[in-house]
């Protein structure tokens, strides 16, 4: 069976579309099995920032978690964040957390995704209640790691992107794994990225509510921006990303995967459901990056002169990619050893991406090169600094759910 961990808009009519979701493709293999989510801020959180997550009540929490439940969906509460200050070694933020699994426990939820080894022992020890999930922040990418989470007390473990394409250890992990295992399918981060380790910290710090004005502490584009100038300047790097076609999940079936996790809290109810759809269906006509999230890009289409730049299309033809994923579980390329004479990724990109228009695409270089020199080399005024907290305050007040 194939299992679907999507993300939740809190909303009572996302329930009912997940279970007609269910019901239509009942004979399918597949199965939204899960939705996770979290509050929008709190002292124990998530690893994504306040502004772009819904804001809900307890009761309304509550409510929906009972709602899902009903339908046969049971709810991962996320722990996600690589980092809680420390808070989790003194006696405030441990009565801080059992109070919040507490109730966890007593509003139905199932299960809790965690990065921290401590917090992993912490909760299966104390909360049994509440199965453990290891989250893809715990970066497990070898068998020692899985075999780590699960003497802590995980029983699932969510694998580091960066191996999402290595068969080599994912038939060796399946074969060997006494917990089930999960891949994230539309990850956008760049292939063998070490920038995500800060990246995830930094956005984990924009939830957490002990920080100040209560919805986290802000930060800049620097990750955003230096992502999506290596794509924009390296072609190959869009199809470098870890991310899984529909039409390929057979490929990560064969070597016991049966957890897939489907990115995207933030996005519109609409949006969430045809991602499910498609990872259902096992089938997506049209430009793959509408899988993988918001055209990051457009963020840097403001000039220095006040203009505005018109919107750059990429376009990366799923049909294209036939037989693309099909040489990483065959050949087993060494991914992590780099690119050296292989090519492979370069290659389809040629034949796969397009984009509407060249001349625009180098004025968008310029203008996130010169972005990333300013975040790089200015200090911002106090009152620059002011004003991004209040924004980052205002963003997320236009979060809550109604």
């Amino acid at each position: 069976m194939r299992n679907f961990t999507v993300p939740t808009t809190f909303t009572p009519e996302f329930i009912d579309q997940l279970g007609d979701l269910n019901r239509e493709f009942a004979d399918s293999g597949g199965q939204v099995a899960e939705i996770y989510g979290s509050f929008q801020e709190g002292v124990f959180n998530s690893a994504r920032p306040a502004k772009y997550l819904p804001a809900v009540s307890r009761e309304q929490f509550q409510r929906h978690v009972v709602q899902a439940r009903e339908k046969g969906i049971p709810f991962n509460y996320l722990f996600n964040a690589p980092s809680y200050s420390n808070l989790e070694y003194t006696h405030e933020g441990r009565a801080e957390l059992a109070a919040l699994l507490q109730f966890l426990v007593d509003a139905g939820v199932a299960s809790v995704t965690v990065a921290i080894p401590y917090l992993v022992e912490i909760i299966s020890s104390t909360f049994p209640q509440l199965e453990v999930v290891t989250s893809t922040i715990g970066y497990v990418g070898a068998v020692a790691g899985i075999n780590q989470y699960h003497e802590a007390g995980a029983a699932r473990v969510v694998l580091d992107v960066e191996v999402n394409r290595d068969f080599q250890f994912l038939r060796t992990a399946g074969a060997e794994s006494q917990v089930p295992l999960e891949i994230i399918v539309n990850p956008v981060c760049i292939s063998q990225c070490h920038f995500k380790y800060n990246h995830n910290c930094v956005a984990s710090l924009g939830s957490q509510s002990f920080l100040r004005g209560g919805a986290g502490i802000p930060y800049n584009q620097y990750y955003l921006n230096w992502c999506f100038l290596q794509k924009l300047r390296k072609e190959g790097e869009f199809l470098k990303s870890p991310w899984v076609r529909p039409e390929d999940l057979h490929f990560w079936e064969e070597v016991g995967i049966s957890y897939f996790k489907i990115a995207g809290r933030g996005l519109p109810g609409s949006e969430i459901l045809r991602l499910c759809r498609s990872y259902l269906a096992r089938e997506f006509s049209g430009n793959l990056l509408d899988l993988l999230g918001w055209p990051h890009w457009l963020a840097f289409r403001d000039n220095g002169d006040g203009t505005r730049l018109p919107a750059l299309d990429v376009i990366l033809d799923n049909k294209a990619l036939e037989g693309f994923l099909e040489f990483f579980a065959r050949k087993m390329p060494q991914c992590r050893l780099g690119c050296q004479q292989c090519g492979h990724c370069l290659a389809w990109s040629r034949k796969a991406l397009q984009f509407n228009d060249e001349s625009l695409k180098e004025k968008y270089i310029a203008n996130m090169t010169r972005n990333i020199r300013h975040l790089v080399e200015d200090i911002p005024s106090a009152q620059e600094t002011e004003e991004a907290v209040l924004n980052w305050q205002k963003q997320a007040a236009s979060q809550v759910v109604k």
